[in-house]
């Protein structure tokens, strides 16, 4: 597993909120007395077969506790943020549902955030990394636990790379420029093929950004000294460089759906694509054997294709780094949300984010587990035969990840969210679609965060 580079050392645990609300221990015995209940959870299809697995899982869970159930919402990565959207805001949000680091702060200041310090000792939070812990925290106080720490990047048909020019393990073991990746998509542009594509339809297109915007020095909405980072110089320069890469034809001036950007790769419309991680080594080769065996099940027109994981490239003047994020499993307040209720809802949350459950999710992800106790039972679940290149480019891109920077409070989150959804990532389709220039769409982003933040509070300059 390749991610404990980042997510092995833990450093001291945050001193838990002083609160005369009760705490749940790790495992308390089944007490057939207590009242039945049932706990809500609300989740997309997060790894391959977590659909399907979770319902096993909650069935394993009533078994361990008679008396509680879990009833399972299952969405689309579509619509799961929507949908729970609307729920929280009509007060009837799940009790737990899936929830990217980012999000947080959005419902922290909707009102129905549950400060995880409050329920939970220190016993059962000492058995999550304390890195992980970090992603899910706001102003001292903890949302929800983590899941799995990912890493996003680039993914290619290795294959192509070479035929453009491209010594392919050198990149991975060492990165490369801005320069030598276009010059690498220049080549790989065919009349049928692009050389790079990235998901942009609807919400995703804030993918671009947030992944392949470190190519420019943009880490994360904030930077180090907590100023918003999208009204930066490095942020006009990210976005005159795409607005070329796409005027030129080397990547659709369409919005591409999340669900086509690796279909596009393995049909050979595609050199690179992104967003990639590296589990995705796993579902190109298992459409080569679908291939191979000839069953009907490889996706149509599809060939083979030899998949390498690849860093962003770093423009001149930037230092190498790589997006990671942490999803996991947030607690919310609805309107028949009680205190009692509450402590059953903990021990969901937990067992739902640790032990087998965490070692099976981390494992068909490609990734390690960031709970000690899903680490102890991972090698039940180990992926075998993976690429040894892609295993190396995967742990490099680990040891590149910058994490949020702390001080970050929830009306912060939430305003960059807004700003997001409303602003950058329609503009960035327009961007694509050669409907606005990117200075213009910069001009954009730069009015309304100065009227959200202040213009004192973003950076207007270079980013460091």
């Amino acid at each position: 597993m390749t991610c404990g580079m980042l997510i092995g050392c833990a450093s001291k645990k945050p001193t838990p909120q002083d609160s005369d609300k009760p705490k749940t221990t790790v495992t308390p015995k089944p007490d057939e007395s207590k009242k039945e209940d049932t706990i809500t959870l609300m989740v997309p299809p997060v790894s391959a077969t977590y659909l399907e697995k979770v319902k096993g899982w909650a069935n394993d869970f009533h078994q361990l506790y008679p008396n509680l159930k879990i009833n399972v919402i299952e969405t689309s990565w579509d619509d799961h943020n929507e949908k729970l959207s609307t729920m929280a805001l009509a007060g009837e949000a799940p009790d737990i549902a899936e929830v990217s680091y980012s999000s947080i702060g959005s419902y922290v200041e909707l009102g129905v955030g549950i400060n995880l310090f409050d329920y939970m000792d220190d016993a059962v939070l000492a058995d999550y990394d304390q890195n992980a812990l970090d992603y899910m925290t706001l102003e001292g106080k903890l949302y929800g636990l983590p899941l799995y720490l990912s890493i996003q990047s680039i993914g290619a048909n290795k294959d192509m790379l070479e035929a453009a020019g491209v010594d392919v393990e050198d990149v991975q073991q060492n990165g490369w420029t801005f320069d030598e990746f276009k010059a690498a998509i220049k080549a790989g542009t065919k009349d049928d093929t692009y050389g790079f594509v990235f998901a942009t339809s609807a919400v995703t297109a804030s993918d671009l950004l947030n992944i392949f915007g470190v190519s420019a020095g943009i880490n994360n909405a904030f930077t180090k000294d907590l100023k918003y980072a999208y009204t930066s110089e490095n942020m006009l320069r990210f976005l005159k460089e795409i607005e070329e890469i796409t005027a030129s034809g080397y990547m659709p001036n369409y919005g591409v759906d999340a669900s086509q950007r690796m279909v596009m790769c393995e049909t050979g419309n595609a050199m690179i694509f992104g967003k990639a991680m590296p589990l995705f080594e796993g579902n190109i080769n298992k459409n080569n054997k679908a291939l191979e065996a000839n069953d009907g099940t490889a996706v149509e027109n599809s060939i083979p294709v030899n998949y390498a994981f690849l860093p962003i490239p770093a423009m001149e003047g930037v230092t190498e780094s790589c997006f990671g994020t942490v999803d996991g499993l947030m607690a919310f307040k609805n309107n028949k949300t009680t205190d009692e209720h509450l402590e059953n809802v903990m021990l969901a949350l937990n067992y739902l984010c640790s032990g087998e459950v965490a070692a099976y999710v981390s494992a068909e992800l490609y990734l390690d587990s960031v709970s000690e106790s899903g680490r102890a039972v991972m090698d039940k679940y180990a992926v075998e035969d993976r690429d040894e290149n892609n295993v190396k480019s995967a742990s490099r891109a680990m040891s590149l990840v910058v994490a949020p920077p702390t001080g970050v409070t929830a009306e912060m989150s939430s305003k960059a969210a807004t700003l997001m959804e409303q602003v950058i990532a329609p503009k960035l389709q327009a961007l694509l679609a050669g409907e606005i220039t990117a200075q213009a769409m910069y001009d954009a982003i730069s009015n309304e965060a100065f009227n959200q933040f202040g213009k004192d509070n973003c950076e207007t300059g270079t980013i460091k």
